[in-house]
């Protein structure tokens, strides 16, 4: 899932949104990325985690040290995030 255009400059909110499709475990869903309010980006997720993750896998924010997110992404140094994170929120409902 890729925005139109870059974060604008200076503090942004950031907002991932899943809805799961439910049904049983690792079903897919609609995940939705707004910036500031505004939705900027929306798309199609196949499937989930059914369960637990190996042990050799990493919880990163900002970067993917380990399994990239998508087969389509680089690893490690080429999807840094170079800004500043100051916060992250994960809310399960």
């Amino acid at each position: 899932m890729n925005a139109p255009e870059a974060l604008p400059a200076g503090k942004s909110t950031l907002v991932f949104d899943f809805a799961y499709d439910g049904g049983g475990v690792g079903k897919g869903g609609t995940g939705r990325l707004s910036v500031n309010g505004s939705k900027v980006a929306e798309g199609r997720i196949d499937r989930t985690q059914p369960r637990i993750f190996s042990i050799d896998e990493t919880a990163d924010v900002g970067v993917d040290e380990a399994t990239p997110v998508a087969d389509s992404l680089g690893e490690g140094e080429q999807t840094r995030f170079t800004g500043k994170i100051k916060k992250v929120t994960v809310e399960v409902k």
